[in-house]
């Protein structure tokens, strides 16, 4: 084991060096610099000196020089340990004092312990270099290797300063105290400061209150980024993001930072507009759902108004009825006392059909009315309408159209959009009491993303445009023109759902309907409907066939007043009915009926088992049984556009005996009975 001293002004070669030789079995001590380098010699009496060559105060040179013109540590090998010359710029000197071996600083641990074994085997070198001769070359070699570094640092603060000046961020040197030696100028353009001012402690602006305690301190902030706030000069706002990294010294103490500073005011800002954006959307959300609930709270009234109407209107002369049946009850009536009855019972008849309007109306609006669409030619429809509505609306409007000869086809119900386009007359009447015109246009478009019929898909539709010259709506006013129940019309002269009820058939089909309304100048309705290449189909004569005497029917019916209205019906035509309350109980009387079933009526909407599951159930053990559904409300025989699934009858609540037995006797001859699925859901 020998003793090793090694020399460097640096720790971390030091530190290198020494698990190097510990490695080998060697016993270390250090030194910093020559002159204490040159003290440990003579203290220690090291067995090998391991030196840098480039060191401040006293070079590897002058310490080997020294060390050889001491007769007690003369004859203690040295090897030259060297990051800065090459082998060939080292060697002259470094054999002429005696130096063993040469070794660069990236030398495998291997090669340095080689390199001290053979040292201390061989002992020093001879010397052959006089003190002339010592001063002229060692001069020669610094002076060369300095002017070298000169270049090279020449040519590094070259690439540091086009890379600062280049720089997106702001960028200051400082020392360990804070003060700034250097910023570039784009730190400059973010505080809108000279560089003078900036340099020693006048960038600290950028930082905030804590940033700069701690900063006087001396807390570390190595590797942090910081928020900072900076008011300009002219009064501007500047955000700011500051980031520091430590730079260190040899013996890897803090010997000052690099700081630097991003402007994120633009992305700050555009981070607030997000969020204040947001919170609009969020404001807007909550008031869409509060405008919603008023609607479904108009809607509600305005359907509990209506039925509490008809419902008065039913009882009463349910009552008027009871009265007359009772006083007249063990005589004849007259005729005057039957026409009485009648005429009350006709009473009710209306009242029940002006219910059925109003609940049609309903599902028309929600999109649950039930459609069989087929081919429309909208220019016959156009036609018919205005032939319809020049004798109602009035003398005192003048009725035009504008008709596109080449106008596509579109799928839809044609009496719907008969209704739609009526209903939209009707409007353009009451908004011209003192006279005008209505005009109908149509004309093939394409619409496109983010036009006027926005809730579309870019597609080829026919449009549709009817517009009126009367008074016009404020914004707010046609806002709130297609919800139900809303109207401006005076009390008792409008249900307030004839727009809803557009905007409710017109979606059904697939399209959108729009208002372009302003106080002055009048109003006009757009529809879009989508265009469709399929020819209009001839419709021949649909005579249903007459019942076969005894054929047995099963009707399925959770009411308990309507099944005995279908049986009586039914029983009355002729048919033998199986009754039955429920989906399960019809089923098990249709398994224990040994006979043919010729029909199963079933209601749609039922508990446990709905008329969609029961007609599939019988189906399975009956696959040759039509069905012929009944309901006010089909959803489960519907798609999502509420249209009819193919191969399905549906007889609409209410239905009168002629309607019932008209789309029974179709079903059971597996004709089409389109009468009974045209009307509502």
């Amino acid at each position: 084991m020998a003793t090793v001293l090694v020399v460097d002004d640096r720790a971390a070669n030091r530190e290198i060096a020494r698990a190097t030789l510990d490695h080998g079995g060697h016993l270390v001590i250090e030194a910093t610099d020559g002159h204490q380098a040159l003290a440990l010699a003579k203290s220690s009496r090291p067995d090998l000196v391991l030196t840098d060559v480039l060191m401040p105060g006293m070079d590897g040179y002058q310490f080997v020089r020294e060390l050889r013109g001491d007769p007690e540590t003369a004859g203690i090998p040295v090897l030259f340990s060297t990051a800065n010359y090459r082998e060939d710029e080292a060697q002259p000197l470094a054999t002429a004092f005696g130096v063993s071996q040469i070794l660069s600083k990236d030398a495998s641990p291997q090669e340095l312990l080689d390199a001290v074994a053979v040292a201390l085997h061989a002992g020093p070198a001879p010397i052959a270099l006089t003190g002339t001769d010592f001063g002229v070359q060692h001069v020669d070699t610094v002076n060369a290797k300095l002017l070298e570094k000169v270049q090279a640092l020449d040519q590094s603060e070259a690439r540091f300063a086009a890379m600062a000046e280049a720089a997106p961020v702001g960028i200051v040197i400082a020392d360990s105290r804070g003060l700034a030696t250097y910023v570039n100028p784009r730190l400059s353009e973010i505080t809108q400061a000279p560089a003078a001012e900036l340099l020693g402690d006048g960038w600290q602006r950028c930082l905030s209150h804590d940033q700069r305690q701690a900063l006087g301190s001396r807390q570390p902030l190595d590797a942090q980024r910081h928020q900072a706030h900076l008011t300009l000069p002219d009064g501007q706002q500047r955000w700011l993001t500051v980031l520091f990294r430590g730079v260190r010294d040899a013996e890897q103490a803090v010997a000052g930072f690099v700081a630097m500073i991003d402007d994120v005011t633009a992305v700050v800002q555009a981070g607030e507009r997000s969020r204040a954006e947001e919170r609009e959307r969020e404001s807007e959300a909550r008031r869409r759902v509060t405008a919603r609930f008023d609607s479904l709270a108009r809607m509600a009234g305005g359907v509990a108004h209506d039925f509490n109407n008809l419902l008065n209107i039913v009882m009463s002369f349910d009552q008027f009825v009871r009265e007359a049946v009772a006083n007249t009850s063990g005589t004849l009536l007259t005729d005057v006392q039957a026409r009485a009855i009648l005429s009350d019972v006709d009473q009710i008849y209306r009242a029940g059909q002006r219910a059925a309007h109003l609940t049609n109306q309903l599902l028309t609006f929600g999109g649950r009315d039930m459609v069989k669409p087929a081919v429309v030619d909208v220019n016959l429809v156009v036609g018919e309408v205005r032939d319809m509505i020049a004798g109602t609306i009035g003398q005192h409007v003048t009725v035009t159209t504008r008709l596109d000869p080449g106008l596509r086809h579109v799928l839809a119900d044609a009496s719907q959009i008969c209704q739609v386009l009526l209903n939209l007359a009707v409007n353009a009447r009451d908004a011209m009491p003192d006279g005008g015109s209505l005009h109908i246009e149509t004309a093939n478009t394409r619409t496109e993303a983010g036009g006027q019929a926005a809730g579309l898909p870019v597609a080829e539709c026919v449009h549709i445009a009817v517009t009126d010259t009367g008074h016009g709506m404020p914004p707010a006013t046609a806002a709130q023109a297609m919800e139900p129940f809303f109207t401006t019309k005076p009390a008792g002269q409008g249900t307030g759902l004839g727009l809803a009820t557009a905007y409710g058939v017109i979606k059904q089909a697939g399209g959108e309907l729009t208002i372009d309304s302003a106080p002055g100048r009048g109003t006009t309705i757009h529809i879009h409907l989508p265009a469709t290449d399929q020819a209009i189909e001839a419709i021949g004569d649909v005579t249903a066939a007459p019942a076969a005497a005894g054929q047995t029917i099963l009707v399925a019916e959770d009411e308990d007043g309507l099944r005995q209205v279908v049986t009586r019906l039914l029983t009355g035509a002729g048919y033998h009915v199986l009754a039955a309350p429920n989906g399960q109980q019809a089923l098990a009387i249709a398994e224990r009926h040994d006979d043919v079933i010729h029909a199963l009526v079933t209601d749609v909407v039922m508990a446990v088992m709905n008329g969609r599951e029961l007609a599939e159930a019988l189906q399975r053990a009956r696959p040759d049984t039509p069905v012929l559904y009944m309901s006010g409300y089909a959803a489960q025989i519907m798609t999502g556009q509420g249209l009819l699934d193919p191969g399905v009858t549906v007889v609409s609540k209410p239905f009168t005996k002629a309607e019932l037995l008209n789309a029974l006797n179709a079903t059971i001859n597996r004709q089409p009975a389109p009468a009974a699925a045209a009307a509502q859901g």
